[in-house]
């Protein structure tokens, strides 16, 4: 079914429930629709993989969602399970092999920064090979990385736990709270934590120059 006869904006917008649910969608390309469902289970709980589950667990909430799940397809819904790391990697190297991306600071998905994390960590590495050698370069990346990936982690795993809490009262209390908050203010805090700058100098690989400090 076509974006437009469901009046989706092809703006992200998310919806915070109670009861550990919310749910997320925009349009995209062709007339799709991009959309989550995301719902806080207990630990290592099997929940049946079916649309018709979901329709049934947001049949109640505001349009357009209940008619976008009607309107899914069963062959398109993709189930990832979210665990929160409970110790972070004393180091992202050993030896001369490096950790990167997930594999070295995996993160939640509540702030959309994996894989932008991924990529500042290929332009850091290579700023610090190509300053200080590969050895000693490997290990300016870890001591520059570390502590940037893990407060984003942190970060991320917090507004999961902020935005799926399941009481009502601590649902009211996130909404009374992020309703009252100017959006400058918001806006401001949100883009000090995700502003970054390179390193070290300038670095270049693959004909993609950074300038950095």
């Amino acid at each position: 079914m076509p974006a437009r006869s469901l009046n989706v904006p092809s703006v992200l917008s998310e919806t915070w429930g109670g009861g550990g649910a919310r749910f997320g969608h925009a349009a995209i390309n062709d007339g799709q629709i991009y959309w989550f469902a995301c719902e806080t289970i207990a630990e290592h709980a099997q929940p049946a993989h079916d649309l018709a589950r979901l329709a049934t667990r947001f049949r109640n909430w505001h349009a357009p969602i209940p008619a976008m799940l009607a309107a899914g397809s069963p062959g398109t819904l993709l189930r990832h399970d979210v665990y929160y790391l409970r110790e972070r990697l004393p180091s992202f190297v050993r030896g001369r092999v490096v950790l990167l991306g997930d594999a070295a600071h995996a993160v939640t998905p509540d702030i959309g920064q994996g894989a932008c994390l991924a990529v500042e960590d290929a332009v850091t590495l290579a700023a610090a090979i190509g300053k200080r050698g590969i050895d000693d370069g490997l290990h300016a990346h870890d001591r520059l990385r570390r502590p940037r990936t893990e407060r984003m982690a942190r970060m991320s795993g917090g507004l999961g736990h902020i935005l799926q809490t399941a009481g009502p009262t601590a649902a009211l209390l996130r909404d009374t709270i992020t309703a009252a908050l100017p959006t400058p203010l918001l806006m401001k805090a949100v883009g000090g934590a995700l502003a970054w700058n390179p390193p070290f100098g300038s670095a270049t690989t693959g004909g993609v120059t950074s300038t950095v400090r």
